[in-house]
Parts: structure tokens; sequence; C-alpha cells
């Protein structure tokens, strides 16, 4: 049979900053350290700040526990937030995460006194959506909070509040004036009447056609939260047809006047991102070759199949490739000049006397 290509529907566009999924997207960030190397310098400072039982914690709420305090609306700002998470039934947010994470078989476990017993745990994460390597010791920490609600809420608490008022706080105070001028920009341009595919390239720069097809076809909101800390990619929020896209915070296309803060922001992204030897292979060799598939990367350069797909992504992302995939092929990538050019501009900057 011939295969569908899905095309949504206009949607209505909106530029917000949301605080608290803001800031628990910086937090997400910080848990992934140790896997991407182009977020903001914050996100690693605050990595490296945090002790062994912080970091576990961490890793037990972000990597595995999140559905479990995830909000389902904006609140006025994070301290709003913690209090209406304190206010919880803690029974309430072990319950979520399961119909979260297992829908076909949550409200079986549900019924029971206790919740199932480890081995059972871990086969029922293999069998969801779940994708992340984690080691059996963190799912055990897991297991054990999902068995002792109170414990859940009493850690969730606890550890988000270490981190908003060490950590946080400050850093978004800092943020606000950059953040503000991002929202007027995106929000001074007109959205009307394109579908998502088309909107996500407005307002982040990036081609996502192709991708997120699952989760754009009932959307019909799409709210763009500019981040101070993601870099070139891009996180996802859905709730049935609203969707919640985190990019960062980045001069729009053809800006010819913004912030000076602005305009350092995006050319540090460009500068992390290049700043790897890895991707800068990467871009010797589609310099000598013109385009190349993933697998002719990976061959020619001796990488891992995952390491050269996070290095592409993280290219593409930074909007120094592009990619292209005819059908029943693998992607191919060539250099995309025009953003090199753009780069060499922003750095012009600081040749001018």
């Amino acid at each position: 049979m011939p295969n569908l290509l899905f095309v949504p529907g206009p949607v209505n566009v909106k530029v917000a900053l949301e605080p608290v999924y803001n800031n628990l997207s910086s937090l997400y960030m910080v848990a992934l350290a140790g896997v991407t190397s182009t977020f903001d310098p914050w996100v690693y400072a605050t990595a490296a700040a945090l002790s062994a039982e912080q970091k576990q914690a961490h890793r037990l709420l972000f990597d595995i526990l999140y559905s479990a305090f995830e909000p389902d609306e904006e609140w006025p700002s994070f301290p709003a937030y913690l209090e209406h998470l304190a206010e919880i039934d803690p029974l309430a947010m072990r319950n979520r995460f399961f119909r979260h994470m297992f829908p076909t078989s949550a409200e079986a476990y549900l019924k029971r006194d206790r919740l199932m017993e480890l081995d059972a745990f871990i086969r029922e994460i293999d069998r969801s959506e779940f994708d992340q390597e984690i080691e059996e010791e963190l799912f055990a920490g897991a297991h054990a909070l999902l068995n002792d609600p109170p414990a859940l809420r009493a850690l969730i608490l606890s550890h988000l509040t270490l981190m908003w008022y060490e950590f946080l706080a400050e850093e978004w105070q800092r943020n606000q004036e950059l953040l503000r001028a991002v929202r007027e920009i995106y929000r001074n341009q007109s959205y009307s009447r394109l579908n998502a595919y088309d909107a996500i390239e407005a307002v982040t720069g990036r081609d996502m056609r192709g991708h997120w097809q699952k989760l754009l076809a009932p959307a019909e909101t799409l709210i763009f939260i500019p981040s101070p800390h993601l870099g070139p990619g891009l996180m996802n929020i859905v709730y049935g047809n609203r969707v919640r896209i985190v990019f960062g915070a980045r001069l729009a296309k053809g800006q010819a006047q913004a912030p000076v803060e602005l305009a350092r922001a995006d050319l540090l992204v460009q500068l992390r991102t290049l700043a790897d030897d890895t991707r800068l292979r990467i871009l010797e060799l589609l310099l000598e070759a013109g385009e190349l598939y993933a697998q002719e990367l990976i061959s020619r350069l001796k990488l891992t199949k995952s390491s050269a797909s996070r290095h592409l992504s993280q290219l593409s992302a930074a909007g120094y490739l592009i990619e292209r995939q005819q059908a029943g092929k693998a992607k191919s990538y060539s250099l995309n000049p025009e953003r090199f050019q753009e780069t060499l501009r922003f750095i012009e900057r600081y040749t001018q006397n």
C-alpha cells in the first residue's frame, strides 16, 4: 500500500516564557549533561556542582520519575508550582506515573496494596516506550519510591526546592531581559494560517518535516518557549491538542536589529556546536565529498552508530548540515554554506573598528 504523508492543518501559535516548563526543561538538561555538549555552560556547571547524593536524586526524578510531577498547566512562577506540588496527594503522584508509563496495565497494578516486584517493574519498563539505558540500581531506587508515595513526594519537593533556590532562581532572574526580548521578536511576526511544520521552522529555524508526526497530528495550538540553555536542540511537551516546544533563544531569520545579548547568545550556540573534534572531522569529510550517507561517515571516521547520530543531530540542529532523505533510502548529509556565512558575519562584528 502507498505511504500517506501527514500534512497538519493550520495551528494557533503562541510565544511565551512559561517559567515552570522553562525551568523544568533546564533541569532536564542537567540530567543530560553527560550526553550532549551543546547546552549552555550553566547546565554543565550545575551538573558539576551537585553532590553524589543530589546527582542520584536528580537522575531518579528526571531520568525515570518525571511524569509523577510534570505539570499539566502553566503556573505563574516556579515557587507557585512548588506550593502546588506540596498539596498533591502522594498516592495521586504515584498513580499518575503509572498511568503515564504503563497505560495498558497500570490499573491492574494500582488496585493492589503493593505494586509489582522489581523484576516485573523492569520488564514493564522494557515493554513501554522508555528508551533510555539506565542501570538497575537506579530503577530499584525508583521502584522503592513508588512503593512509598509519601517518600516519593518528599523527594520531589526537597530536590526541586533545592534546585530552584540554589541554582535556578538567580539564573532565571539573570535571563529575564534576554528572554523577554526574544518573546517580543517572535510575537511581532505573523503566523497566520501556518501549519505545524511551517510554524516550527518559522520560529526555531528547524525543518521537522517527517518528524514528530504522531504528536503533531492532533495539534491545534503550538506554544513556543525560548530557553536560555537549550542551544540548537528542541524539546516537546504534549497535552492533547496543545504542544509546547522549547527552543534555544535565538535570532529570528533575517533579523536585522536585535539586542546584543541575543546576538551573543546565538553566536555561543554556534561556537559550542563547532567546538568538537569529531564534528569538525564530519564537516571536513562533507567538504571533500559534497554529500555522504550516515553509514559512510560512520565507516570513514570509525564511529559508533549512536555517537554518529548524536553528532549529526547536533550539527543539523545548529543549521550546519542539510539532511536529505529519498523514499526508501537512508538520510544523506551535506554542508549548509548559508549557516557558515552567518557565523562568519557574527564573528566579523568583532573585527570592525
